[in-house]
């Protein structure tokens, strides 16, 4: 199955805002396919090469061999960070 970077950017997003609706608080990864996260590397090589980890939409990105194609799933951080008081 061939991978579109856009359609995955579409679905994590989507997936992200679902998340926010259903009262979750902070998005931490994001599972892609072995395809996907080649190409996603490819794409920010130079960052890769600088030291800094593969992001994409602010997640961490992470090849996973269960996903297909431009399938993603995120998943959220284990502890949502403190609420903010108002001063």
């Amino acid at each position: 199955m061939k991978t579109s970077l856009v359609r995955l950017l579409d679905s994590a997003c989507t997936e992200i805002l679902d998340g926010y609706r259903d009262g979750r608080a902070r998005p931490w990864q994001l599972h892609v396919s072995p395809a996907a996260f080649e190409a996603i590397s490819r794409i920010k090589q130079s960052e890769v090469s600088r030291g800094n980890p593969l992001m994409l939409l602010d997640l961490g990105v992470v090849a996973d061999r269960s996903l297909d194609g431009d399938a993603t799933v995120v998943t959220w951080h284990p502890n949502p960070p403190p609420e903010e008081t108002p001063c």
